[in-house]
């Protein structure tokens, strides 16, 4: 008869568990995955991750619970694709005035405040017109220990950053430049908002964190520290996946790598309510970026003449506008080409080979980068002077 593992086995399998859905740069982490009895665990290793979807939906959502059951001051909605390893995150900014079920129309952060996660969750599906599979929650507070757990992360801070606020108790005090930050320090870096950009600002060093976090956990070095995530993660995190659906996060972040990780932010108009900064969305194009970023439905694409032919980049972008493509930017490339080149910025070819079948060719080429707008760049090379007008 086979023996199970001891008890200490599945505590490696429970770290590398957390560890991993750490890594996959969901700011919020991981919550406590169910029962450590042998029976359950052998049920979620032995079922198929994500149940065997092809496609999967997770809210991520990061609280303030300094007051009652906290403001949901991070919320991303992710889609996952098991198969083709792509990665897609939609940032809802804090500030967003969206209709809350049995509460009326506030600020959706508000949501957590009077329902917790369940009202959360009710609001995001609401307004974006999608349910979501699995949830990850976690008290902002937990993430500078779990930062702790990892060794901290590299950073390159953007600018001199300084905040005090007496009555959190709270105080960000970095100075600009690349640097090694501790869990204190990262948490300060994520949650500074004290400048012209104000939220927006803070989501896009959301997105920096996250794969510098991603970069961080997937290091071969960072053995040494699961033993102590075993403790931070059933403290910090709260979640329906499995053990299964983290494994298998894993993988896929080792596939494609922290680059490719690309996460949006939904857009909005500010205006001032009763005294309150609020965004106002409007629902037409709401629906259109969750269907662009979230579904792949109207790729993103920047297009750069790699020519000396004037208006060749314009003609092959409204050739692309055609097929439905989102047109980011029209420019010059720096160098020129002698053959058009589709470059892919989502880790995987499929975005490229979509828009080269369009052109009729095109050279593919990968350069992930979650930070660009655009999933696809197209380089123009004389050889499209043949087919645009």
């Amino acid at each position: 008869m086979r023996r199970m593992p001891a008890p200490q086995a599945w505590w490696l399998i429970w770290v590398a568990a957390g560890a991993c859905i750490f890594s996959c740069g969901l700011i919020l982490g991981l919550a406590s995955i169910g029962d450590p009895q042998g029976a359950r665990w052998f049920g979620q290793i032995m079922a198929r991750p994500f149940g065997g979807l092809e496609r999967v939906s997770i809210l991520i959502v990061g609280v303030d619970a300094t007051q009652g059951k906290g403001l949901a001051d991070t919320i991303i909605a992710t889609v996952i694709s098991p198969r083709t390893g792509e990665i897609a995150g939609l940032s809802i900014p804090r500030d967003s005035r969206v209709e809350i079920p049995r509460l009326g129309v506030r600020k959706i952060n508000e949501a957590h405040s009077f329902g917790g996660r369940p009202r959360t969750l009710e609001a995001v599906e609401l307004l974006l017109g999608m349910p979501f599979d699995y949830y990850v929650e976690v008290d902002v507070a937990g993430v500078a220990n779990l930062v702790d757990a990892v060794g901290g992360v590299d950073i390159d801070v953007e600018k001199r950053m300084y905040y005090r606020d007496r009555s959190q108790n709270l105080l960000i005090d970095l100075q600009p430049g690349f640097q090694h930050l501790n869990g204190e320090q990262a948490v300060g870096y994520i949650r500074f908002r004290h400048d012209a950009r104000g939220d927006l600002g803070r989501i896009q060093r959301q997105r920096t964190f996250i794969r510098a976090a991603v970069r961080q956990v997937l290091a071969p070095e960072n053995i040494r520290h699961l033993s102590k995530l075993a403790g931070v993660f059933v403290e910090t995190v709260d979640t329906n996946l499995t053990v299964k659906d983290v494994l298998a996060l894993k993988g896929i972040l080792e596939d494609v790598g922290a680059d490719a990780i690309h996460i949006e932010t939904l857009p909005g108009h500010p205006r001032t309510v009763h005294g309150q900064s609020l965004l106002e969305l409007d629902a037409r194009e709401v629906q259109q970026t969750v269907n662009r970023a979230l579904f792949g439905q109207g790729l993103a694409v920047t297009v750069l003449n790699g020519t000396s032919i004037n208006g060749l980049a314009a003609r092959t972008a409204s050739l692309l506008e055609e097929r439905g493509c989102h047109i980011v930017d029209v420019g010059n490339a720096q160098h020129k080409t002698q053959r058009t080149v589709v470059i892919d910025h989502r880790g995987q070819t499929t975005r490229a080979e979509r828009v080269a079948s369009w052109l009729g060719r095109g050279v593919i080429s990968v350069a992930p980068d979650g930070d660009t707008a655009a999933d696809v760049t197209v380089i123009v090379g004389p050889d499209m002077s043949s087919i645009v007008p």
